[in-house]
């Protein structure tokens, strides 16, 4: 007669390097930092702004869609290809990738990107 504790096994650990996982979070915070990038230049160039509006319902937000997309799978790919082997420091990089989606949180909030878009624009 099997008791629970016989029946049980234990699940198979997953088994990839933290370069793998390093790879996805840092990408994700670029593909924002891009994000953040093409809004502030879409505030200080009319031409720009009016070249990435893809769709008129919601204007120059499609076209920045585009650059958060193509920053974090570009950035993802060559991340995963150079960090797929290798184990990194998590505290380290995570606080990284912190810092990063802090920066690309200020750079789509209102007040901080209307102040960096008129400071390039000489205002």
């Amino acid at each position: 007669m099997n008791t629970v504790s016989e029946a049980y096994q234990e699940p198979p650990a997953l088994k990839f390097s933290t370069g793998v996982a390093m790879a996805v979070l840092l990408a994700a915070a670029i593909g924002l930092l891009s994000l953040g990038l093409a809004n502030i230049y879409s505030a200080i160039d009319t031409g720009f702004r009016a070249a990435i509006t893809l769709n008129s319902g919601i204007g120059p937000y499609s076209g920045k869609e585009v650059f958060l997309f193509a920053g974090w799978f570009g950035s993802w790919m060559v991340l995963h290809f150079a960090l797929r082997r290798r184990e990194v420091n998590v505290k380290k990089w995570f606080g990284v990738f912190m810092g990063l989606m802090f920066v690309a949180t200020l750079l789509v909030w209102p007040p901080v990107f209307a102040v960096i878009a008129d400071a390039f624009m000489g205002g």
